[in-house]
């Protein structure tokens, strides 16, 4: 019984110890566009996606430019999308093209803001959004990265 009790001890200092030690958390700097482009290039190429850049170092490529109305900053736009992060393939959130979301477009990331203008409702879109367009040190660290996005714009209000 005095050894459990030993043994039991032992491992709530532990547990405590561990507790008791600062985890030093690494501020995030945010990324240049110097420092995504070639990640942003090694990915189009990967994915065999032909861009253009953007005076703002947004990489895309129109896939249909639609026939409807052309949105504005601050147009109402429903889409179906999917977003990925370009390091490793993962879902950047619930996006997925079963479902239709509508959102003002001046409320989302500047890579939407300035990307989906280049087409109009029932156009198709792909973007590489460098980080400082996308979410950059917002939520921590793993959100400082590229980001890809295919977007189809279902409708402009």
């Amino acid at each position: 019984m005095k050894r459990i009790f030993f043994v039991l001890g032992i491992i709530a200092l532990f547990a405590i110890g561990g507790c008791l030690k600062e985890d030093k958390v690494e501020p995030c700097v945010p990324r240049t566009l110097e420092q995504d482009k070639p990640v942003m290039t090694q990915f189009a190429a990967d994915s065999a996606i032909t861009v253009t850049e953007d005076p703002t170092g947004l990489f895309y490529q129109v896939i249909d430019p639609g026939t409807g109305a052309a949105p504005t900053a601050t147009s109402t736009v429903t889409v179906k999308y999917v977003g990925r992060y370009t390091d490793n393939g993962q879902r950047v959130d619930a996006s997925n093209l079963d479902r239709e979301v509508s959102f003002t477009l001046n409320g989302v990331i500047q890579g939407w803001t300035i990307g989906i203008p280049k087409i109009k409702a029932g156009g198709k879109i792909k973007m590489i959004i460098p980080s400082s367009l996308g979410y950059g040190c917002y939520q921590g660290t793993r959100m400082n990265q590229p980001l890809y996005f295919y977007v189809e714009l279902i409708s402009v209000k």
